[in-house]
C-alpha cells in the first residue's frame, strides 16, 4: 500500500484508536492483539492479562488491541497489518541498510555452507573468537562438532534476525486455552520469522529485551519455530543453512 493510499483511504476508515498506534510506531513498538471472541473468553482474557504491565509489554494500553468488532480475526491475525500496515515499516535506518544487512548476514551464512570453521574465521572472526574461549569472562570455550554447531546456529540466528522489522504479542485460541500467548517475529512483508509459545508475564518481559535490542539472545527468539515462507519450502526457505549446503 503507497503513502498516498494509507493517507486517503486508510486513515479516515480507521477508528481514532488505530491512528494513535499508527502515529507511534517509530522504534518498533508492538502491539498485544486479541483475535478470538466467543462466549466466555472475555475472563479467560482478563485472567490472561490480569498481571501484564502493557506499559513495559506494548509501550501502553493503547496498543492492546481488544475489540470483537475490530479484531475477530480468528486464525487470519494477519488482517491487521492490512489495517496498521505501519506496523512493518521499522526497517532502520532506510530499507537499503535493512536489504545490505541481510546481504551481508547470508553471505556469511553461505560462506559458512561451504568452507566450515576456516570460512567462518575469516568472516565471523570475533564469533569464533568468542565462542572458542576468547570473549569476555573465557567464554564457552567450545570446540570440533559442538562449534561447528555453534557457529551454525548463530549465523542462522544473525540471518532471521536480520529479516526482523517488529515483533507482536497474539493472543488466540490457543493462547485462551492454554495460557501461553504467541510472540510472534515479522518480517518487513509481514511474514513471520520465528515465534514461540510463552506464559503472558514472559512475553511482557519481550518489551524491554526489544528496547534493549537483546532480543537475540532470549530462548523465545533462539528456540522459536521459523514461520511458514522461513522453513524449508518457503518463499524464505533459501536462507536455511541446510537448504544453502543442498542447493
Amino acid at each position: 500500500m503507497s503513502i498516498d493510499q494509507i493517507a486517503n483511504i486508510l486513515k479516515p476508515w480507521r477508528t481514532a484508536a488505530q491512528r494513535d498506534v499508527a502515529a507511534s510506531t517509530s522504534m518498533g513498538p508492538a502491539i498485544w492483539l486479541r483475535t478470538h471472541y466467543t462466549p466466555g473468553s472475555n475472563l479467560k482474557h482478563e485472567m490472561l492479562v490480569a498481571d501484564v504491565d502493557m506499559d513495559n509489554a506494548v509501550d501502553g494500553d493503547h496498543r492492546l488491541l481488544n475489540d470483537h468488532r475490530l479484531y475477530n480475526y480468528g486464525p487470519d491475525w494477519q488482517r491487521v497489518l492490512h489495517v496498521l500496515p505501519e506496523l512493518l515499516e521499522n526497517y532502520s535506518p532506510t530499507w537499503e541498510s535493512y536489504e545490505q544487512t541481510q546481504r551481508e548476514a547470508v553471505g556469511a551464512l553461505k560462506s559458512y555452507s561451504e568452507g566450515g570453521v576456516p570460512s567462518a574465521r575469516q568472516t565471523s572472526p570475533m564469533l569464533v573468537h568468542n565462542l572458542t574461549g576468547g570473549g569476555y569472562g573465557g567464554g564457552p570455550g567450545f570446540q570440533g562438532k559442538q562449534l561447528e554447531d555453534e557457529i551454525a546456529r548463530a549465523l542462522q540466528s544473525q540471518v532471521h534476525s536480520a529479516c526482523v522489522v517488529t515483533w507482536l504479542v497474539l493472543e488466540d485460541e490457543e493462547a485462551l486455552r492454554s495460557g501461553k500467548v504467541a510472540v510472534m517475529f515479522l518480517d518487513a512483508w509481514g511474514n513471520v520469522v520465528r515465534s514461540s509459545r510463552v506464559e503472558a508475564g514472559v512475553a511482557e518481559d519481550m518489551g524491554g529485551f526489544w528496547a534493549s535490542s537483546a532480543w537475540t539472545e532470549v530462548g523465545e527468539w533462539e528456540n522459536g519455530e521459523c514461520g511458514p515462507e522461513y522453513q524449508s519450502g518457503g518463499s524464505r526457505g533459501g536462507l536455511l543453512l541446510e537448504n544453502m549446503r543442498n542447493a
